[in-house]
This record gives structure tokens, C-alpha cells and sequence, in this order.
């Protein structure tokens, strides 16, 4: 098992991102499009630098992904750096690798100098108040539907 940037993977597997990203969270976002997913993920997540993309690898196959971002809430460019997009493919839900991810995500984000990192949630606040996050107040989503839960966590 690895855990590889965006920018490491091969087109096959970012089409598998770019499939399982777009088609989960397409039901919750009415503004989301696959054009401007696709985008986003093959032009700015494979970068080195932030914002980027990290996938948990095992023989090839994608386990989960997520993404690093320096903002991720429009209203709120204050509150930084993020993890967010957080996804383990079905088959491997609760097997632990929600935690390894994040885990992976703070070290990535400590070895950029933060030591404090965001994420917000509408869908699963329990899994991040599980693995050391806490809340911090509700936050307005960026397609203004409504609001999530802010959770920080000290890295």
C-alpha cells in the first residue's frame, strides 16, 4: 500500500477519481459539472504544490483519495490549509484507510510548516470527531445550499 500525489497516478486512475468524485458528490452539488471536474483534478490537483491531490494505492488499485487546498470555503479564505474531498472507495469503507488518509494528509501539511489544519463536513462529522478532529462552528457551503460543520485538528 503507497500513497502517491495526483500527479504520480496514471490517467486510468485519475479517470477513476475523476469518475468516483464526480459521481458521488454531483448528488449533493446542483452547480458541480464533470467538465469543470475533470478539469480541476488533471489541471490543478496534479500539482506539487498546494492546492493537490493525494490517493491511497494498493496494487494498483485506488482505495481513497483526497485533497489539499490552502482554501477551500470562498466565504471563510481565513480559515487554511484544508483537507477536504475526502473519499475511500466503497469496497474499503470501514476498514480504516479514512484514517490512514488523514493521517497522510497532516503529515503532508506539516511538511509544508502548517501545524493546524481544516476540513468541513455536512455527510460525515462523527468519522472526523472519531479520528481527533473538533468542531468549530457551522460554516456556509460554497453553493450557498446550506451549511456544514467546521472541525479543525492541531498537526
Amino acid at each position: 500500500m503507497k500513497i502517491l500525489k495526483f500527479c504520480e497516478l496514471t490517467d486510468e486512475q485519475l479517470n477513476k477519481i475523476i469518475d468516483k468524485h464526480y459521481s458521488h458528490w454531483s448528488q449533493y452539488s446542483p452547480l458541480m459539472n464533470l467538465e469543470d471536474t475533470i478539469y480541476k483534478i488533471k489541471n490543478i490537483y496534479t500539482s506539487n504544490e498546494l492546492p493537490y491531490g493525494i490517493a491511497l494505492i494498493d496494487n494498483d488499485d485506488i482505495i481513497g483519495f483526497c485533497m489539499l487546498k490552502v482554501i477551500d470555503l470562498k466565504e471563510y479564505p481565513d480559515i487554511t490549509p484544508n483537507i477536504c474531498n475526502i473519499m475511500i472507495f466503497d469496497q474499503y469503507r470501514g476498514q480504516g484507510y479514512g484514517t490512514k488518509l488523514v493521517e497522510y494528509a497532516k503529515l503532508e501539511l506539516k511538511k509544508l510548516g502548517y501545524d493546524k489544519a481544516y476540513l468541513w463536513t455536512d455527510k460525515a462529522p462523527k468519522f472526523y470527531e472519531k479520528i481527533g478532529f473538533t468542531y468549530e462552528k457551522d460554516v456556509l457551503k460554497n453553493d450557498k445550499t446550506g451549511y456544514g460543520r467546521l472541525y479543525s485538528i492541531d498537526i
